[in-house]
C-alpha cells in the first residue's frame, strides 16, 4: 500500500522586496515584476512590501493587475501571489 506524502508546502519561485521603495517606484517595480513573472512562467511568487504604506499600494495593483489570478497576506508585511492567464 503505497504512503500518501503531505501536502507540499507553498514555496516562492520568485521574490520581490519593496522595502526602501516610494509608493510610485514600488507600483511600477511591483507591475514590470508580475510582467517579468508571466513570461518566465512563474506560477507562486512572493511580494515583501512591509507592514505600512506599501501593503496598500501592493494590494491595489494585485487586485487589477491582469495577470494576477489571486493574492493573499503571506503576514502582514509580505503578500503570496499566483499568477494566472491575462483576465
Amino acid at each position: 500500500m503505497k504512503k500518501s506524502l503531505p501536502p507540499r508546502p507553498w514555496q516562492a519561485q520568485a521574490r520581490l522586496d519593496l522595502h526602501r521603495f516610494t509608493a510610485q517606484e514600488a507600483e511600477e517595480t511591483l507591475e514590470q515584476f508580475l510582467d517579468k513573472c508571466f513570461l518566465e512562467r512563474k506560477e507562486r511568487v512572493l511580494v515583501i512590501h512591509g507592514a505600512k504604506l506599501l501593503a496598500g499600494v501592493v494590494r491595489r495593483v494585485l487586485a487589477s493587475h491582469p495577470l494576477v489570478e489571486h493574492h493573499s497576506p503571506d503576514n502582514p508585511g509580505a503578500t503570496r501571489v499566483w499568477m494566472g492567464a491575462p483576465r
